[in-house]
């Protein structure tokens, strides 16, 4: 009901936080009644930020709480790729929210809302602790024992039961299976919670995290334009992402809509650019071009013989 209270858990560190504005502005803006508290673990962040990320929320009319943790127990955790530890944040929220409440929305900062949220926070868990979205990129993970696609999930989205999570001790496990099986990690925390979690989670529609790997490779804006106005409620910039010069994704479009909007406004539009990469970056507009405008496509193949 739209009178609920939607209460949303956001990680970061200063690395994403042009990102968590972006993600924060989806947000209110698909939110316009005053019914969000967030909840905000955030690392490496100046007190001049942390005021102003205070200032945006209390501005439109929404709760917030920070805290925090002792980080002396993820930086034991083992990092791949270009991940810090602020990936594990996300582990202790269940612990640190207020026994009062019993549900909480974890969206990683490399998400937007685009829509409002009440579909995905009144799924039913029944007494599962978690709800989230099959990742079809990953698939299987037979270091964890999963081996049937379908059964390992995405973390980037996540609908917790705080007290089943907390009555099974979620949280512990996984940071005791992160901590003793750092050769099964692959994907940082979400190896670890997949590990502990096989048989105990609610599978969600991929609307509730629309991934990368859910874009059709061949629709124009238009078409995603449609589907995401009608459908989806969170994309999630997986692989390529649209602060990335080179990003191949379509949905890029969203989120420099609310970039735009956003306190990150100001900051470069792209934080990779180089000026060498501007030949494959016109290609990628190219090919978008073909793909938006159907009678390019059409000419191209009446010409090329």
């Amino acid at each position: 009901m739209v009178n609920q209270q939607l209460h949303i858990a956001l990680a970061f560190d200063q690395n994403y936080l042009n990102q968590f504005f972006v993600l924060t502005q989806s947000i209110v803006e698909n939110h316009k009644r005053g019914e969000v508290s967030f909840h905000i673990i955030a690392t490496g962040i100046s007190p001049e930020w942390l005021k102003k990320i205070e200032e945006f929320v209390s501005a439109h009319g929404h709760g917030l709480r920070f805290y925090s943790i002792d980080e002396t127990t993820i930086k034991k955790f083992v990092l791949v790729n270009q991940w810090t530890h602020a990936v594990y944040l996300r582990l202790f929220f269940p612990l640190v929210i207020p026994n009062t409440i019993h549900k909480i929305l974890y969206l990683d900062t490399d998400t937007i809302v685009t829509n409002p949220l009440y579909d995905l926070w009144e799924t039913d868990l029944g007494t599962l602790p978690l709800a989230a979205v099959y990742d079809n990129y990953v698939k299987t993970q037979p270091l964890l024992g999963i081996i049937r696609e379908g059964e390992y999930f995405n973390s980037g989205v996540m609908l917790i039961n705080t007290h089943r999570w907390n009555a099974l001790s979620i949280s512990e496990k996984t940071m005791a299976f992160l901590q003793h099986n750092p050769e099964k990690i692959l994907f940082v925390d979400q190896c670890g919670l997949n590990a502990v979690l096989k048989g105990l989670w609610h599978k969600l529609p991929d609307r509730f995290n629309f991934m990368y790997s859910s874009v059709p490779a061949t629709a124009s804006l238009r078409e995603l334009k449609n589907t995401v106005t009608h459908q989806v409620l969170v994309i999630h910039f997986t692989l390529q992402r649209p602060w990335h010069m080179l990003c191949r994704n379509r949905l890029a479009y969203f989120y420099h809509h609310y970039r735009k909007l956003s306190l990150a406004r100001t900051a470069p539009r792209y934080t990779d650019f180089s000026v060498f990469k501007i030949p494959a970056f016109l290609k990628i507009k190219l090919l978008n071009l073909y793909f938006d405008m159907p009678w390019l496509g059409r000419l191209w193949r009446t010409l090329k013989p």
